[in-house]
């Protein structure tokens, strides 16, 4: 491969390409043609390893990559294998994932899981937290996560959800994402 009339082996970039963190590979395949359509799909498919385990990079990539119907279809089962976490108040769903994937795909999740997977079942709790889930995406962001905050079912997406750390293997805790510049960040 060529980088600047310089020629390093493929070997030697992906060496290189493994050490980095999410955010200095984003940037590295920014910096050669060859090297964009080298990495961009292997980029895109490491949602399927960070969906239900890593908040952060999980809404990254799926703010910043688009995907096929049958990706969103797997994401969507997938985000269906909730993760339990403890509280001082109890256990609870850690609903982040599908409130992301419900977020973005507006009504594709409600057409394509929700109908298909809860038709039969309609008491199971967690149909009945992706169903408010789905009635408080609005028109933006900031009114979506205004919404949650006042529904009570939804109190693991809510500000003041404080999780047992030790519990969810995680170091710190990670509400949700306001992607824009408001006072509800700072909260």
């Amino acid at each position: 491969m060529n980088a600047n009339n310089i020629y390093i082996g493929e070997d030697i970039i992906n060496k290189f390409f493994g050490l980095l963190n999410f955010n200095d590979r984003i940037n590295f395949t920014k910096t050669n043609k060859e090297i964009f359509f080298l990495y961009k799909d292997k980029l895109r498919c490491e949602i399927f390893q960070y969906i239900n385990h890593d908040y952060l990079l999980f809404h990254e990539c799926l703010k910043r990559f688009n995907y096929t119907n049958t990706e969103q279809i797997r994401l969507m089962e997938e985000s269906m294998n909730v993760v339990r976490m403890h509280s001082a108040h109890g256990c609870f769903c850690d609903l982040r994932f599908i409130f992301e994937l419900c977020y973005y795909s507006k009504n594709y999740f409600f057409k394509n899981i929700y109908k298909k997977r809860f038709q039969d079942r309609q008491g199971e709790i967690l149909s009945l937290m992706i169903k408010e889930i789905i009635s408080c995406i609005s028109f933006n962001r900031f009114e979506s996560l205004l919404n949650i905050e006042k529904k009570m079912i939804l109190y693991p997406l809510k500000r003041d959800f404080k999780p047992i750390l030790w519990k969810t293997n995680d170091v710190t805790w990670i509400y949700l994402i306001n992607d824009g510049n408001s006072k509800f960040d700072k909260l």
